[in-house]
């Protein structure tokens, strides 16, 4: 009896990893919107919205829920895939890979409890924010670092500079809720959209990477 290697590209992952949530919290405020939950508007600029608020009622109440907890998963294994990747570019990744998937439980859990009413549920929201932006930032960083010491250094660099904007855009929110509050809660809702949109456009540019370097997994199996 012989085993036979079989090769699986693992970009759809990725892809998968970076459209769910992007994809998700879009069509959750067109339904919200056409259901007259909320207003239309270009939610990134104008902040008319936030995105729990485009999330937590109606028709996008499920759809968020149907879409963000199989996204949850995606991110466990995307950031446990990464490091076998660094591994082929020849780079030992360090402890930042586990950042990427604690921050999948934050993620879930606001996931979870959106559309409950009350002070404990808004605040495991505001804990599943927090800990799912600054989780994944931080593990995001971790990858871009690793990568300027690669093969692949001049993407590296690319993601490592995409990072400081996200980092700009979230100091830019924090300095303006100090000096100008009478006019932050119009704003503060842009900034959430803005910080999304950029966390999911660095996993598809790792997307794009893995892609484009053939990154995949060999398994055994016996005919």
């Amino acid at each position: 009896m012989t085993t036979s290697p079989t090769a699986v590209r693992l970009a759809p992952l990725a892809w998968a990893t970076a459209l769910l949530p992007l994809v998700t919290m879009h069509v959750c405020y067109l339904l919200s919107a056409s259901e007259q939950l909320v207003p239309w508007c270009l939610p990134w600029f104008e902040g008319c919205t936030s995105i729990s608020r485009a999330s937590r009622s109606g028709t996008a109440y499920f759809v968020f829920k149907a879409g963000m907890l199989p996204a949850c998963v995606c991110m466990v294994l995307f950031w446990w895939s990464n490091r076998y990747w660094l591994r082929q570019l020849g780079v030992e990744p360090k402890v930042w890979w586990w950042l990427g998937m604690l921050a999948a439980l934050p993620l879930a859990l606001y996931t979870v409890v959106l559309g409950h009413v009350g002070d404990t549920p808004y605040l495991l929201r505001r804990i599943g924010v927090v800990g799912f932006f600054g989780l994944t930032y931080l593990a995001q960083l971790g990858l871009s670092a690793s990568l300027r010491n690669s093969a692949l250094s001049s993407a590296g660099q690319r993601l490592f500079r995409l990072c400081g904007v996200t980092l700009l855009v979230g100091i830019g929110s924090l300095i303006l809720g100090v000096i100008w509050p009478e006019h932050y809660d119009t704003m503060d809702d842009g900034f959430e959209w803005t910080l999304a949109v950029l966390i999911n456009l660095h996993t598809l540019w790792v997307a794009r990477l893995w892609q484009r370097s053939g990154f995949s997994v060999t398994f055994s199996s016996t005919p």
